[in-house]
């Protein structure tokens, strides 16, 4: 089961039950709206079909495909692309269906529990393991040619890869960065890392905050609170945890207590609770702050590339996130390709590898702003090729500056969790009992699912 939580119930603030609180009385939170649950666990998990995947074979000829929509310029040149393949093929006739992307997750998740998953599914990056876990996809491990797997980046082979076989594959990348103004920098005489092996250390950058603030800008960072509840908590947070040396499970996904909840955990996480509670953390209510120089320190993904070049032109800096002890770290992964385990494969994949062709992926990546998932591709782009302004983002995706977000079907809870538990630290809960109560309810979810067997 899915839930939600409202982000800024300032009338309501939970702080004080939650500190106090058992686990039954923190899963009132986690449950704000029911949505339709995952699969039940079973006793044993689904085997893969010995025939599943590609096998050369074409046996279906009508497949329909489920995408996002967000972006207009990306639905635009999704339908262009679903065009361009029925006009160059006789052998398959696709479909297109867009969905909005706030309801996106919730359809899916709606058509995985009635039986009704499109052939081709569109899906963000480790939500796709619950449905591998629960039988209602296919590995496509087989698909792949030599030639696109080698030039894939490898963060993308990564994040698709779950129980030793890929499930998923993308048109395009992502990643994490200190946008930063230059003429603050210099006004203050901060140090301007060259490079993800050069970052500021947490303390440097705790002591940069101090000093902007004297400097005249008093709330100069920008952490997209304007995001509200969504997976970007997770996706801008837990790199910070793992540059700690902490991490929300551990390795073997058997639990949370004592990683989630690790002293390196609590310090960083303490750390990050004080930028806001100290108010260096602009509220960012019109997601302009960066954009109009109150803030001059925004920490956010790619996607503000572009906007932030408009606004600031060559006084703008792509900085890494800082060093919390063991080296900055970045999280990575995007929107994906996944195939229904009752469609055939080779049909799926014919729509999927006509998408994942340079000239594809370059126009995804130029619709959407994001980064291209072929190398080739991604170094010959003048975003974020070498020299251009978006090159941190790449020099971390290849030098091996990022991590996936955990490639496991514990993972809709395990961000669920973590997300609404940093919405009442950063707002000054308790950051210990918020973490221990945290370790517990994933536990219990862990438990409850029998662990997630390992799909055999």
């Amino acid at each position: 089961m899915r839930c939600r939580v409202t982000t800024r119930n300032r009338g309501g603030r939970l702080h004080a039950a939650l500190a106090a609180a058992t686990v039954a009385a923190l899963t009132l939170l986690s449950c704000a709206d029911a949505e339709p649950e995952q699969p039940a666990p079973t006793d044993t998990q689904p085997d893969v079909d010995p025939d599943a995947g590609c096998d050369g074979t074409i046996t279906q000829d009508e497949i329909e495909i489920w995408w996002h929509d967000g972006l207009e310029a990306e639905a635009d040149t999704m339908r262009a692309f679903v065009e361009e393949f029925n006009a160059a093929q006789d052998d398959v006739t696709a479909t297109l269906t867009l969905i909005p992307e706030a309801g996106y997750p919730a359809e899916l998740r709606l058509a995985a529990a009635t039986g009704t998953l499109p052939d081709v599914i569109d899906v963000d990056a480790s939500f796709a393991f619950a449905y591998a876990w629960s039988g209602q996809l296919q590995p496509i491990d087989g698909c792949l040619d030599d030639e696109l797997r080698d030039d894939l980046l490898p963060s993308i082979l990564d994040q698709g890869t779950y129980a030793d076989q890929l499930w998923a594959v993308g048109m395009f990348e992502s990643g994490l960065g200190i946008y930063a103004l230059r003429p603050a920098l210099e006004q203050v005489g901060a140090r301007i890392p060259t490079g993800p092996d050069d970052a500021w250390s947490i303390d440097e950058f705790d002591d940069l905050l101090a000093e902007l603030r004297t400097a005249g800008y008093e709330q100069p960072l920008d952490a997209k609170r304007n995001y509200e509840q969504s997976e970007f908590l997770s996706y801008l947070y837990q790199p910070m945890l793992w540059s700690a040396g902490a991490d929300l499970v551990d390795p073997d996904v058997t639990t949370a207590e004592g990683w989630i909840n690790s002293p390196e955990a609590v310090e960083a996480v303490s750390r990050i609770q004080a930028w806001h509670t100290q108010g260096y953390v602009h509220p960012n209510e019109e997601d302009q702050a960066f954009v109009d120089g109150e803030a001059v320190l925004s920490m956010v993904g790619h996607w503000e590339l572009d906007r932030y070049l408009d606004a600031h032109g060559d006084d703008l800096l792509l900085l890494p996130l800082p060093d919390f002890g063991t080296g900055t770290l970045s999280a990575q992964g995007s929107w994906q390709w996944a195939v229904n385990d009752v469609s055939d494969a080779d049909a799926a994949w014919a729509f999927i590898e006509f998408t994942l062709q340079p000239e594809q992926i370059e126009r995804m990546a130029e619709a959407g702003g994001a980064i291209p998932s072929r190398t080739s591709v991604a170094e010959d782009s003048a975003r974020f090729g070498p020299g251009g302004p978006g090159e941190l983002f790449l020099e971390q995706l290849e030098g091996g500056y990022t991590r996936p977000r955990l490639p496991h079907p514990v993972y809709p809870e395990l961000t669920r969790t973590f997300a609404m538990t940093m919405i009442n630290i950063l707002d000054g809960g308790d950051v210990a009992s918020l973490l221990d109560m945290a370790a517990a309810m994933i536990d219990g979810d862990l438990e409850a699912n029998r662990g997630y067997a390992p799909i055999d």
